[in-house]
């Protein structure tokens, strides 16, 4: 969930760190599009599918020497923070040289988790964000009300969408040799099933 922060004109990635560093309390915050965003607590089936998702894939990428994050890494361009937008999946998957950072560059999956509040947000500009990020293989939307996944996978010819809709459907990431089905990523969430048959 998110609410912004109103400031005057656009924030440069440089600004929003010098904000983030200036808070004093434990609010978190991420960049999009020159906003500076809010992070709300997130509701109990948020986090159940965050970390349904985000805990085989951890232990499958550690068996690989990459990592996984859940929440709370920040994501950019690249090193020199140049550009708007510097948002905070709710998972992030990266190979490559360990670095001790407070963000990525090089994200090959990021993953979000989608509410009411922050849908229009998340699959409006941090999506146009994504894709435009030269390392990321695969953009994952998963909604909280339904059982709806949708998978954005680069291909030779662009990005290309699935939307997986059934518990039997299986979301894979290609770029790390991952896969889990979507009664898995909704296990234990109480969500509107596909009608069989209708």
């Amino acid at each position: 969930m998110h609410d912004t922060v109103h400031q005057p004109g656009r924030l440069s990635i440089a600004e929003f760190d010098r904000f983030v560093d200036a808070q004093r309390d434990e609010r978190d915050w991420e960049l999009v599009d020159g906003d500076v965003v809010m992070m709300t607590n997130p509701t109990e089936n948020h986090e159940q599918i965050a970390g349904n998702i985000g805990a085989p894939l951890k232990l499958a990428m550690d068996a690989q020497g990459c990592r996984s994050y859940q929440g709370g890494m920040r994501v950019q361009r690249d090193e020199h923070g140049q550009g708007r937008d510097k948002p905070k999946p709710d998972i992030v998957v990266r190979c490559g040289p360990r670095q001790n950072r407070t963000f990525v560059t090089d994200p090959l999956v990021v993953v979000e988790v989608l509410s009411p509040s922050t849908m229009d947000r998340d699959r409006g500009p941090k999506l146009a964000f994504y894709k435009t990020l030269p390392t990321l293989r695969h953009i994952v939307l998963v909604y909280q009300d339904q059982m709806r996944v949708e998978h954005y996978r680069r291909e030779p010819e662009g990005w290309v969408c699935d939307v997986l809709t059934a518990p039997d459907h299986a979301l894979r990431f290609e770029a790390v040799a991952f896969e889990i089905a979507l009664d898995r990523v909704y296990f234990d969430v109480p969500v509107l099933r596909p009608i069989v048959g209708g």
